[in-house]
């Protein structure tokens, strides 16, 4: 699969595979004695440890090594698609990087050298460190794995200023009219062309006094990218020495009461799952196989609409939603999240650098139409406005053609509803059930969703999208009960069937991600006990994408209500 952006004239070399690696249980992050270190072990990259039979479930410091073959006297740049929770990163033994920001790319220049074959050493470290790593604590609802989630790949850089990274954005869909920006990593006058393959759309001479240059023009080809018919388009920018070629998509997004349009076609319903990057046997290191797998499923169930819960996913993954039309929600890394946090200064600072990293590597993806950020954040508390005021702006600021919204669980109670483009409620009426004397609930949720829409108007928000974000109740994978209990297959499948009509037919409510797409590990210990085996299960699938009863009935009905 050809994942952009391409880099015609840099040298590109894959990384993947084989690995030396040794993983320490007690070993020294922050000051490490990489003298001890023998590496006994291979490992895959990407890969996760923890999802290995040798280190199943182990926290502690994993040392991965390889070499690399750079060019005497040449420059290069190393990416690493994603690692978690925590790395360092060690060129011949020099540290030239810490990452503390999971689930996001990290990205070294390597200086030239008089030697070709250099070793690379990524420490990535999985155990709970607030004072390390605040983007990650251990009650989140999702298991931290430890290792290098995604692709590494090596880039032999051209002689001189080269560029560091191209945007597009449509200005006028009817037109094809775009913004291109383009980035360099130096100062200086030079010619820039944008290219349409062979053919020359522009060609300007530019300073690069600011590191960046904007250039607006006409695309010949003004075919637009639509859910319903996905045209991608390639954008070349050559300075002579370098050459950048991304894909995008001509579409833009907007609201108009209360729903949501691309390229000004109102969406008639978002119908889909949250999905977690979670595999029983990957951990997040999800094979291009399985990512596409995914895929299929979600088509062939009817749904158009992703919200990737609760970090950034692989960028091979919107690719696939960019080339199937799927709308996707792209969000940063946060889960339940408290007012202490978000009044601490290093984690919103620790925020903002995850979600400038997360825009940067996602930019050109049609598909996403939505930012989030701060899953059910405490958002009862004013303390916390000048953290979220913070994160909305600078999406807006950093990406101001898509939506912007955060899930709250907190529903109209929530303080900061009015910083959103979009409303989105996480609800689980009939599941964590008002009446605990109630043996079927499921009479929770019309009031609950009919409830939303009316106390919205009575905000001034009723001209707001408003999307149940999650919505849900866990079954154990074959397990059957003639009385429709809950954690029965059959309970899971009224209540989406509940849920799921009452959505589709109601003209407030814009989309549904149900959750959530497949069960997914969670955390160990006694909590788990809310939680069996230790996964959550109200996935329609299990981790191994075996379906549940609900499949059927959810499939019926985004089938029927996407004709």
């Amino acid at each position: 699969m050809t994942v952009y952006p391409l880099y015609e004239k840099r040298k590109v070399i894959s990384c993947n595979g084989l690995w030396d690696f040794e993983f320490k249980k007690d070993f020294d992050f922050l000051s490490p004695d990489l003298a001890s270190l023998v590496f006994p072990s291979k490992i895959v990259v990407p890969g996760v440890w923890d999802a290995f039979p040798d280190w199943r479930g182990a926290r502690g410091c994993g040392a991965f090594r390889t070499y690399l073959e750079i060019p005497v006297g040449k420059r290069a740049k190393l990416n690493i698609g994603a690692i978690g929770m925590y790395a360092k990163v060690f060129i011949d033994r020099k540290e030239y990087a810490f990452q503390d920001s999971p689930y996001v790319p990290v990205e070294i220049e390597i200086p030239a050298s008089d030697k070709a074959a250099r070793e690379l050493i990524v420490l990535c470290d999985n155990r709970f460190n607030y004072s390390i790593c605040n983007m990650f604590e251990l009650y989140f609802d999702f298991y931290a794995y430890g290792g290098i989630f995604r692709d590494v790949e090596l880039q032999i850089l051209p002689e001189g200023a080269y560029i560091d990274w191209v945007g597009v954005d449509t200005l006028d869909w009817k037109k094809a009219k775009l913004k291109v920006t383009v980035k360099s990593t130096e100062k200086g006058s030079r010619e820039v062309r944008i290219m349409d393959g062979a053919k020359t759309v522009l060609s300007e001479k530019r300073s690069f006094e600011s590191g960046s240059e904007v250039f607006e023009l006409e695309w010949p080809s003004k075919e637009a990218w639509s859910s319903e018919k996905p045209a991608l388009h390639l954008l070349t920018v050559d300075t002579g020495n370098d050459s950048v070629t991304v894909r995008f998509g001509i579409r833009q997004v907007r609201t108009e009461k209360g729903q949501i349009l691309v390229n000004d076609k109102v969406v008639k319903k978002l119908l889909g799952y949250c999905r977690h990057e979670s595999h029983a046997q990957f951990g997040p290191a999800l094979p291009l196989s399985q990512l596409l797998a995914d895929i299929q499923i979600l088509k062939d169930m009817g749904c158009n609409f992703v919200r990737g819960s609760h970090y950034p996913q692989d960028p091979r993954f919107l690719d696939l939603c960019d080339e199937n039309g799927i709308l996707f929600w792209e969000e940063s890394l946060g889960w339940g999240q408290k007012a202490t946090h978000f009044t601490d200064p290093k984690f919103v600072a620790s925020q903002v650098d995850h979600t400038k990293k997360m825009i940067r590597a996602s930019y050109n993806h049609p598909c996403i139409i939505m930012r989030g950020f701060l899953n059910e954040g405490e958002t009862i508390k004013e303390e916390g406005r000048p953290c979220y005021e913070t994160l909305v702006n600078l999406i807006r600021k950093e990406d101001p053609t898509r939506l912007v919204s955060y899930a709250t669980m907190f529903d109209l109670r929530d303080l900061f509803l009015e910083l959103c483009d979009v409303i989105s409620f996480n609800t689980y009426p009939g599941w964590y059930a008002a009446n605990c004397e109630d043996e079927h609930p499921l009479g929770e949720i019309l009031p609950r969703l009919r409830g939303f829409v009316e106390k919205l108007k009575e905000r001034g928000l009723g001209d707001r999208p408003l999307i149940i974000s999650e919505i849900g109740a866990a079954a154990l994978y074959g397990w059957r009960d003639p009385i429709c209990s809950q954690w029965s297959e059959e309970y899971q499948s009224e209540y989406l069937k509940t849920a799921c009509e009452e959505i589709i037919a109601n003209p407030g409510i814009a989309g549904v991600a149900l959750w959530q797409f497949c069960d997914g590990r969670t955390y160990r210990g006694s909590r788990s006990l809310g939680r069996p085996r230790t996964f959550n299960n109200k996935g329609t699938f299990d981790e191994y994408r075996r379906p549940k009863m609900a499949f059927h009935t959810v499939k019926k009905l985004f089938t029927e209500a996407s004709k």
